[in-house]
């Protein structure tokens, strides 16, 4: 664990709840999540593999430069897939097992044992909350995306959770932006959550020999 996570894993169990979604559509939206990659992966090996061997065939029957060229894209649909793959095996081995919010900041616990957290008044805190429409039986997801970390995939939080985690960013005085798209009820929801830009001192600007911000 991280010593940042101690700090915040100091309070009681009482100070900090767990914002994950539970229930049986969390799988169904992680099914949701993983399926680009899932697909990429076997749709670029197949494709990547036919194309390969098509190539390869033409240059032995006719050592023609078309063979080469799609041996070669061949390859590299080959290439892609496989890194799609290792995309979601890192993924996975990120998701979020729980995540805790606290009086002094959040918490993940990771798949692999790995904890990560932040204080509220970290410099580098970024994170985006998203609420969109989704497949039945969930008809609504609500996200938290790890924006400090693009290899924490995105987190499926439940609907107070996600209330009460950007409630919590008003109050600590966080720069909170909200986006909407679409009808009011049913359009997407997008939430940036980022530090408070402090003010240089008076007396800075002053001896700069420049008027302080407006």
């Amino acid at each position: 664990m991280s010593s940042l996570g101690k700090d915040l894993s100091s309070g009681t169990t009482e100070e900090g709840f767990s914002l994950l979604r539970t229930g049986e559509e969390v799988a169904v939206l992680r099914h949701r999540l993983e399926q680009p990659a899932r697909l990429g992966r076997y749709g670029l090996g197949v494709l990547g593999t036919i194309t390969a061997g098509a190539g390869a065939g033409l240059w032995f029957a006719t050592a023609s430069l078309l063979g080469i060229a799609l041996g070669v894209f061949g390859a590299v649909l080959i290439v892609l897939g496989v890194v799609q793959h290792l995309l979601l095996r890192r993924d996975r081995a990120h998701w979020p097992d729980d995540a805790f919010l606290w009086k002094e900041g959040l918490e993940l616990v990771l798949h692999n044992g790995e904890v990560r957290g932040f204080s509220w008044s970290d410099p580098k805190l970024a994170l985006d909350l998203v609420a969109r429409r989704a497949p039945p039986p969930a008809a609504r997801e609500y996200l938290l995306v790890w924006m400090m970390d693009p290899k924490i995939p995105s987190i499926e939080l439940s609907a107070d959770r996600f209330e009460r985690l950007k409630a919590a960013a008003v109050a600590q005085h966080l720069i909170v932006t909200e986006h909407r798209s679409g009808k009011k009820a049913e359009g997407t929801q997008w939430v940036e959550i980022r530090p408070t830009v402090s003010r240089p001192p008076v007396a800075d600007w002053e001896s700069a020999g420049a008027p302080p911000p407006a």
